[in-house]
């Protein structure tokens, strides 16, 4: 099984990365400023502090990944899988979040804009698997 790439502290903004395979990766700190992310798997990947302004999760898949701290703002989360994701004290404003647990981010503290419009049209909450402890979003 090949290692999973390690990609902490790097600058990948701008870069077009759909559909590709991040599970586990190290991406910590990693720079992905308006990447093109849509459909990538990010599985256990380890998105720490990292930038990820204004870019298109569209349809990712961020199971169990951690995100603590990352900055969000503006980024497409819709369509994204976020079961399991750990999203400490994420800056998530201006964040496109439709079908994505708009209400559990807001409750848990998150910074998020009340009037973007696709905001708006949210669903309701992620579920997760039986024995799953789920999304842990934005905790002090």
């Amino acid at each position: 099984m090949p290692t999973p790439p390690n990609l902490a502290k790097k600058d990948l903004s701008h870069v077009n990365l759909a559909r590709s395979d991040f599970s586990g990766a190290d991406l910590h700190k990693a720079c992905l400023r308006e990447a093109t992310l849509t459909e990538t798997n990010f599985t256990d990947a380890d998105l720490t502090e990292a930038d990820l302004t204004h870019a298109n999760l569209g349809g990712a898949c961020l199971r169990n990944a951690t995100a603590a701290h990352a900055n969000l703002e503006g980024a497409d989360l819709r369509d994204a899988d976020l079961t399991g994701t750990n999203l400490r004290g994420a800056r998530m404003t201006g964040t496109k979040l439709r079908e994505a647990d708009r209400a559990g981010v807001e409750q848990a503290g998150a910074e998020l804009d009340p009037t973007e419009p696709e905001m708006a049209k949210a669903a309701g909450p992620i579920s997760a698997p039986a024995g799953d402890p789920g999304t842990i979003l934005a905790e002090d």
